[in-house]
């Protein structure tokens, strides 16, 4: 081995080792923000979403459908649904240099159009990290089955 490669390789080894922004520490930061984008959704912060939210923001729902971030504020301010409570579960986060990829289930109690209704979703959030820091740019959600 040269010296210049194993100088590469010792540099290397010790860069590995020097505490900092770590894929943890994005993962810690991602999971703060999905807590913040949680309870701004329960207590109706549209001001706190729109800064989480990119621009270009899209939802893909369970049922089929898909929501531009201006239809989805719309329909979460108009007064029709009111989420009482979210619960989230088996949440993985798996970060990719600038780019978040979290994957869960979620347990909503929401009231639709007055009528109350529990919502089980399994989701997918997707984060990138941009010169405005980290932005909310896709969701997917799935049904999940009825439990007998």
């Amino acid at each position: 081995m040269s010296k210049a490669a194993l100088s590469g390789f010792f540099f290397a080894v010790l860069v590995a080792f020097i505490p900092g922004s770590s894929r943890g520490d994005t993962g810690d930061q991602i999971e703060q923000l999905e807590q913040q984008r949680s309870q701004a959704i329960i207590n109706g912060d549209m001001a706190t979403l729109d800064a989480m939210y990119a621009s270009e923001w899209f939802y893909n729902r369970a049922g089929g459908d898909s929501l531009s971030k201006a239809a989805y504020f719309a329909f979460l301010s108009s007064g029709d649904v009111k989420v009482r409570r979210a619960v989230r579960e088996d949440v993985t986060i798996r970060v990719y240099g600038d780019t978040a990829v979290v994957t869960g289930v979620q347990h909503i109690d929401v009231n639709l159009k007055g009528e109350d209704r529990k919502v089980d979703l399994r989701y997918l959030h997707v984060w990138v990290k941009g010169t405005g820091g980290w932005k909310l740019v896709a969701r997917q959600a799935t049904n999940l089955p009825a439990q007998n």
